[in-house]
């Protein structure tokens, strides 16, 4: 494991373990706040990882990410897990999860580690139990009589933990537990068979006042599909609607309604689009679509006046796809085309709505990627284009052929977006391409540049993968595309428009999240 000092990027990666088995497991982000509850910096503090020492045993180990020298490793907690030569952590530890009992305050991290019994991961043995960034190497973990790693935080105004929210699949029970301890719960729904988040309310990311979250869930039981509302100051769940079909996809916000989709599907889908009001309230009904098994649609984003979705065609081996709105106040007997036809689809992985002010819904832009993929002689060939246009549709950057906006490419309070430019290659990767800073505000773009000054060119047949760390410092993973040779690191500072190849001797290079 290497840390890079975000300080000075071009520093040689500084060596951290040599443990020739690691996982990571958790990290805390320090969210700085003004006076009035504002967020105004985000980057990371503590960081969490299993790691086996020199008998083959695990144990859980702690990073200081804050402190101004080279992280120590310090181990938490005295959990020791013995792991058989050779073999992978997740065979003991099965997976984890993260929360914190204050998310302001990154040191109050804790991790809920699923511990495989006798006979390996899901058998009679299994253990929960609980580890604290702040327990000391002599603190044994405390034991959680839960039987799932899958909960969900709630946080109040000030930033302290009010509850965790988890599906207990023996009982049928969607709970709702007080504390990290996980006693002591209330039952929030009955003969449940399946429950998620379909939106977590979390006013943390975005650049606005933290005023708490509150869960919007996705719940099925044997009578059907149901949404709940779960606030962060109540111990129940209230049921805000019954779905016709199923409860598809993820919700979308705009910091006044969430937006979510119910889809009935048989010989013809019917797909109806809903607002229910964050502030409270009956759902409200947008626009309800029919179409056949060769059409689909899904959620892009939203502004607090029309919700942005996109179509999905598929013909004859062919797709192409178009960019929608409907007017969030009222019901929609049609929709309003603002994008396309693209020939190709639009990624859903990649293509966001991003405020060119941070907190400010209204401003929200559409960072739009098309992927047109065509096929022969037994190779495929994968084409980008890229386009920003207002949530209403006028275009501020037309289609660009060779050009992709990376998924979560910068921290929410940056200012600016990444983009790839000149992409030559034909074999599916975004080889030959630069990165481009583009500020949010004007859609100027800047090249990242290395340190000798020259822009930085994607090598031919790899994928990149950057994701912003903090309010400007970044990083990622440069790697084959078809998982053959060594992958790279990358880290950049877009305040100063610098971008950092990081080679190891590794051939497999994971960045932490």
């Amino acid at each position: 494991m290497f840390v890079i000092p975000s300080g000075n990027l071009a520093a040689a990666p500084a060596f951290v373990s040599s443990a020739a088995a690691t996982a990571y497991l958790a990290y805390g982000e320090q969210v700085t706040v003004s006076g009035s509850n504002v967020v105004t910096a985000l980057s990371p503090a503590t960081y969490m990882y299993a790691a086996i020492d020199n008998s083959n045993n695990i144990h859980v180990y702690g990073l200081n990410l804050a402190s101004s020298s080279t992280p120590e490793p310090v181990q938490i907690g005295s959990l020791s897990l013995p792991l058989t030569s050779g073999a992978a952590i997740n065979t003991v530890i099965c997976d984890s999860r993260q929360s914190q009992t204050n998310i302001l305050q990154p040191s109050t991290m804790f991790v809920v580690v699923h511990i495989a019994g006798t006979g390996g991961c899901n058998t009679t043995g299994d253990v929960w139990e609980v580890v604290h960034y702040t327990d000391s190497s002599g603190t044994a973990p405390a034991v959680a009589n839960i039987t799932s790693t899958q909960f969900n935080s709630l946080f109040g105004p000030g930033g302290a933990l009010t509850g965790l929210e988890l599906l207990d699949a023996g009982s049928g029970n969607l709970y709702l537990y007080p504390d990290d301890t996980f006693t002591t719960p209330a039952t929030l729904v009955t003969g449940v068979t399946g429950a998620s988040v379909l939106f977590d309310a979390d006013d943390v990311v975005g650049g606005v006042a933290f005023s708490g979250n509150e869960l919007f869930l996705a719940v099925t039981t044997a009578s059907g599909s149901f949404l709940y509302r779960l606030p962060h100051a109540s111990t129940t769940a209230t049921k805000e609607y019954t779905a016709t079909g199923s409860l598809s996809g993820s919700g979308i916000g705009d910091g006044t309604n969430m937006y979510f989709v119910d889809t009935t599907s048989a010989t013809t889908s019917t797909s109806t689009f809903w607002a229910e009001p964050l502030g409270g309230g009956a759902p409200t009904e947008l626009y309800s679509v029919s179409y056949p098994v060769s059409v689909s649609y899904d959620l892009l984003g939203a502004n607090a006046s029309v919700l942005v979705f996109y179509e999905t065609t598929i013909s004859g081996g062919a797709i192409t796809s178009n960019l929608l709105n409907v007017p969030v106040g009222s019901v929609s007997s049609s929709a309003t085309s603002i994008g396309g036809p693209y020939n190709g689809s639009i990624s859903a992985d990649s293509s966001f709505l991003q405020p060119t002010t941070a907190g400010d819904a209204s401003s929200r832009v559409v960072f739009l990627n098309v992927i047109q993929e065509t096929s022969g002689g037994g190779t495929t060939t994968i084409n980008y284009s890229s386009e920003v246009l207002t949530p209403t549709g006028t275009v501020k950057q037309s289609l660009t052929t060779n050009s992709v906006y990376p998924f979560a490419a910068t921290g929410p309070l940056s200012g600016s977006v990444l983009q790839i430019t000149g992409i030559t290659d034909t074999n599916g990767g975004y080889g030959g391409g630069s990165f481009n800073d583009v500020n949010l505000a004007t859609l100027n773009s800047t090249a990242l540049t290395t340190t000798g000054g020259a822009a930085y060119q994607v090598p031919a047949g790899d994928i990149s993968g950057l994701a912003g760390l903090a309010n400007t410092i970044g990083a990622g993973v440069i790697a084959p595309r078809t998982g053959a040779g060594a992958s790279q690191g990358a880290a950049y500072d877009l305040s100063k428009d610098l971008i950092v190849p990081i080679s190891l001797t590794n051939t497999s290079i994971t960045l932490f999240n």
